[in-house]
Order: structure tokens, then C-alpha cells, then sequence
């Protein structure tokens, strides 16, 4: 397939593949509006779908959570019309792929060091004429070859989205070229382990941290991009002024933690 023969949305069926929340979100005027979860529960994710945020961001990276336990909370977040953004081991290319054809509506790719790591992630996870994503159609996201496989092709490159993680020096070094390629949808600044690479682990409120914050930022919506990142309730406007369309904010596991600990403290001087 090349851009001289593009693939056509109409759909060859009467099925179709579940549109972006997310995107229609953004596409008007809005901020998408992202609640993370650590566990892998499914009750969990639907407990948080219920709240009726534009997406779930759930994670690979640092959990043990498998593919299926991942298929059940988007399955169980797509109940509630939300979806679900799935935080990728940086493995092969069927840990990119397995998520999407679950039926993710985005993956977030930690750590992308700079422009050729962009475009090979890219070329993983888009389909040509933007990448070089290899096809099935058999499963979730497909509705088990329900869906027209043109139309999956078209939409799935316009309905489905990846978010390049800024988390290092090298990646802003680069941040122009990677903003310029197409098919990187988001810029996503993760501000925890851009502190740590810059010897002030934590401190992601400091001068050096809100410079790069500010300039992620700028970038991305220069290109026409998407952008991400971690937020809390005392921020969330400051950094929608900066320009973010994306936030994700709390967390299960804090809830959890502040949860049990306050219950707790019921019974201190006893």
C-alpha cells in the first residue's frame, strides 16, 4: 500500500471500530481528562470508568499485569464509552501490538530517546501508508473480522494514538524532529524520571523541571500534536494555560493507600 492507493473509510459492513473518546475530546476544544491505574483489576477499572473520565491509563511498564487481565479492564472501561491507554514494556513488537488489537484506544511508549526511536515506534504501530504495522483483524479491536479490513486499516490509524514519552535529556534534545514526524500523535513529558536524569529526583516543581514542562508542551501543540502529562488537582488549570490537552491525574493505588491509612488512624491513642 502506498499514498497512491489509500485505503477507503467506507466500511465494507455495518461494523465498525469504537471511536476515540479521547480524541473527540480534543478534536472539540477540550482537555482529555486521564485517571491511571497501578492495579490490574478489572472491578477497579470499571469502579474508575464509572467516574466517567476520557481515558484509563493502565500499565505494563512497571506492573505485572498480563495481556488478558489488560483485555478485561478495557473491556470493562468500554462499557462507559472511556478509553484506555496502555503504558507498554519497551520489549518486541507484539507488546506494542497486543494491546492495540485488545482493543486499547493508545498506547504511551516510555522513555523514546529522539527521532529514530520515534519513527520506529511509529513504524510498529501505524499502519501503511504511516508505518509498517502488520495486519491481522482477527481480534478485539477488528470485532473478530467484523470490521471491513480497509476501514480497520483507515481507522485504525485515525481512531487509534500513541503518546511518545519525553523522559530524558536526549528525547528534548531532539523533541523538533520527533514532533515533525507523522504519526507520532502525542508528546507525553513525564517529569519523574526527568528529574532523576537531571540529579533533583523528585523535585518536579523546580526551574529546570518547568522549563522542559513548558517547552513539551509548546512544541507539541506547534506540531498539531497531542499534549501529555502527569498532573495534580492544585495544577490542572496551570498547565491547561501551558498548553496540555491531555492530563492524567490521581492514581488507584494513592487512593488505596490514603484510604487504608485514614481508616486506620480512627484508632491512634487508643
Amino acid at each position: 500500500m502506498t499514498e497512491k492507493q489509500p485505503y477507503s473509510a467506507t466500511p465494507a459492513t455495518g461494523h465498525r471500530m469504537r471511536p476515540s473518546r479521547v480524541l473527540r475530546t480534543i478534536a472539540a476544544g477540550g482537555v482529555a481528562r486521564v485517571l491511571k491505574l497501578n492495579t490490574y483489576d478489572a472491578k477497579v477499572a470499571e469502579i474508575f470508568a464509572q467516574a466517567r473520565p476520557d481515558a484509563l491509563w493502565l500499565c505494563q511498564e512497571h506492573t505485572s499485569a498480563g495481556i488478558a487481565a489488560i483485555e478485561h479492564q478495557i473491556r470493562a472501561a468500554k462499557i462507559y464509552d472511556v478509553d484506555t491507554l496502555v503504558r507498554v514494556a519497551r520489549g518486541s513488537y507484539s507488546d506494542y501490538i497486543r494491546p492495540l488489537e485488545a482493543d486499547a484506544t493508545g498506547l504511551i511508549v516510555p522513555h523514546v530517546m529522539g527521532a529514530a526511536d520515534a519513527r520506529a515506534v511509529r513504524d510498529m504501530t501505524k499502519f501503511a501508508p504511516l508505518g509498517r504495522r502488520a495486519v491481522d483483524g482477527g481480534n478485539n479491536d477488528g470485532m473478530f473480522t467484523r470490521v471491513g479490513f480497509l476501514d480497520y486499516l483507515e481507522t485504525a490509524n485515525r481512531e487509534r494514538f500513541v503518546c511518545h514519552q519525553i523522559e530524558d535529556p536526549e528525547a528534548l534534545e531532539e523533541i523538533e524532529a520527533i514532533a515533525e514526524i507523522d504519526g507520532v500523535d502525542a508528546l507525553f513529558f513525564g517529569p519523574g524520571d526527568y528529574s532523576v536524569r537531571l540529579g533533583i529526583p523528585g523535585q518536579i516543581q523546580a526551574p529546570e523541571i518547568v522549563k522542559v514542562r513548558e517547552r513539551v508542551a509548546e512544541v507539541a501543540r506547534r506540531h498539531g500534536k497531542i499534549a501529555a502529562t502527569v498532573a495534580g488537582k492544585a495544577n490542572v488549570k496551570d498547565y491547561v494555560a501551558m498548553g496540555y490537552n491531555l492530563l492524567s491525574v490521581g492514581a488507584d493505588v494513592v487512593a488505596l493507600a490514603t484510604y487504608a491509612d485514614d481508616m486506620l488512624s480512627a484508632f491512634e491513642g487508643l
